[in-house]
């Protein structure tokens, strides 16, 4: 799995002091890509966003559960194609500022990303797209209403995990040495439960309260 992102190191190649500014005219192209994506998005129904969390084993109704929260943009190349991983500011990570703003794909470019919030340029090695979570499913939907508030309440939710227990498959290879078959198998054949955008406005639109919403979601 990925670093959490206190793990990552930073300042060894490219210290955050000597990142170079946006010019006027980058940051008026950076704007421009992402007003012709929010049209795009708008005029097709769809979220802008995806929520994944994807489960390290089989959920628990009861107990803690262990998971990796990441962000995606829905479809974000103008030509239709697939869906991009947005990243987190790592400025109050790093604690140089009090961002913790999220960095579109169209902030990246050239092994580098810029902070759409803060205007700060940062490299690949040091920023983070995925936060590691040990919750109960009570906690686990009061972190996708965090979430899902800090996206604007534009996002679908995907919850992923695996058919068979990773670590019980990990076992069983160490026993049978069948060259990575059965890990691959694991990691291949995930379930996959999705509460799209549209679902979401028609229940709270009927009443109901987002987090038991989130909790049912999490414990179907």
């Amino acid at each position: 799995m990925p670093a959490i992102s206190r793990e990552l190191q930073w300042g060894q190649d490219n210290p955050i002091e000597v990142a170079p500014e946006l010019s006027a005219e980058e940051k008026h192209i950076l704007e421009k890509k992402k007003e012709a994506f929010d049209k795009l998005l708008a005029a097709e129904g769809k979220a802008k966003y995806k929520i994944e969390v994807l489960f390290a084993h089989t959920r628990r109704a009861f107990g803690d559960s262990v998971g990796a929260l990441s962000i995606w943009e829905s479809g974000t190349k103008l030509h239709g194609g697939g869906d991009t991983k947005m990243y987190w500011c790592p400025g109050k990570e790093l604690r140089l500022s009090d961002c913790t703003g999220f960095i579109p794909d169209a902030s990246n470019g050239y092994g580098h990303l810029v902070c759409p919030r803060c205007q700060k340029v940062w490299s690949g090695d040091q920023v983070f797209g995925e936060i590691f979570y040990r919750f109960d499913s009570w906690k686990w939907a009061q972190a996708l209403l965090k979430h899902y508030a800090s996206l604007d309440h534009n996002a679908d939710i995907y919850l992923k995990y695996p058919k068979h227990d990773l670590r019980v498959a990990s076992r069983l290879e160490q026993a049978k040495q069948m060259m990575g078959e059965k890990l691959a198998k694991v990691r291949t054949e995930r379930q996959q439960y999705i509460y799209p955008l549209n679902r979401i406005i028609k229940d709270v639109s009927a009443g109901s309260d987002l987090l038991t919403r989130f909790h049912a979601f999490l414990t179907a």
